[in-house]
C-alpha cells in the first residue's frame, strides 16, 4: 500500500469538505465544515490545518490568486483505505473478518447492504481473493 500523508481527524474534515466542494477558499471550506460541539472552528485555524495540507502534499494550493484556491491532491479512496487499513492493524490486531464480524453483530445493515456485502464477498472468492479495487461501484460520501 503507497503511504499518504498523515491526516488528522481535524484536517480529514477538511478533505471530506474538499471532496465534495471539488476546490475552495480558505472561507468557503470554513462555511461548508460542519460544526463540532464547540461550535465552528476559527478562520485562522482552518487556514493554518490547509497549509498544514498542503506542505504535506495532501492539498494543492493555487497561489497565483487571492485568496489562494485549494483542491485535494490525494483521492478519497486512497485516503479511506489507509485510515480503514490502520484502524483495523491497531483496534483488530491486522484481523479485518473481526471487525466485519464485529459491524455485522452491531451495526444494523439494511437488507441492500447485506447484498452488496455478499456480492463483494462472492466476487473475492471468485478472483481467488485477490482485493477488488474497483471502488465497489457505490461510492458513498
Amino acid at each position: 500500500m503507497s503511504q499518504h500523508p498523515h491526516i488528522t481527524p481535524a484536517e480529514l474534515g477538511i478533505m471530506k469538505t474538499l471532496w465534495k466542494l471539488g476546490s475552495a477558499t480558505v472561507r468557503q471550506v470554513l462555511e461548508n465544515l460542519p460544526d463540532d460541539e464547540s461550535g465552528p472552528p476559527a478562520y485562522t485555524t482552518v487556514m493554518t490545518m490547509m497549509k498544514n495540507l498542503a506542505e504535506k502534499g495532501a492539498l494543492e494550493a493555487d497561489t497565483s490568486r487571492q485568496p489562494y484556491v485549494y483542491t485535494a491532491a490525494v483521492r478519497r479512496d486512497q485516503v479511506l483505505r489507509q485510515r480503514l487499513a490502520e484502524f483495523i492493524h491497531t483496534v483488530f490486531d491486522d484481523s479485518a473478518g473481526e471487525l466485519v464480524l464485529h459491524l455485522a453483530d452491531e451495526v444494523e445493515l439494511s437488507p441492500e447492504d447485506v447484498r452488496r456485502i455478499e456480492a463483494k464477498i462472492a466476487g473475492r472468492e471468485a478472483n481467488d481473493g485477490e482485493p477488488d479495487r474497483s471502488g465497489g461501484g457505490d461510492e458513498r460520501t
